[in-house]
């Protein structure tokens, strides 16, 4: 239904505002004066973050279309 579709991209919305801030807060590991040792630390922070997210949004997806269904 229309409401179902709704939630759903409201929740996206939701998770796609919260993995801007805690990327955003990861800046912090970037050291100007030491960019070559503290970017690959970002890096990897930064990937762990957006892997979780893409793993909450795999299950928002799965939930929806189980309602859906």
């Amino acid at each position: 239904d229309g409401e179902g579709v709704a939630r759903w991209r409201r929740a996206q919305r939701g998770l796609t505002r919260l993995l801007s801030r805690d990327v955003r807060r990861l800046r912090r590991l970037i050291l100007p004066q030491r960019l070559q040792e503290s970017v690959p630390d970002w890096l990897e922070a930064v990937r762990a973050v957006v892997d979780d997210y893409a793993d909450a949004s795999v299950e928002l997806a799965a939930d929806f279309y189980d309602a859906e269904r």
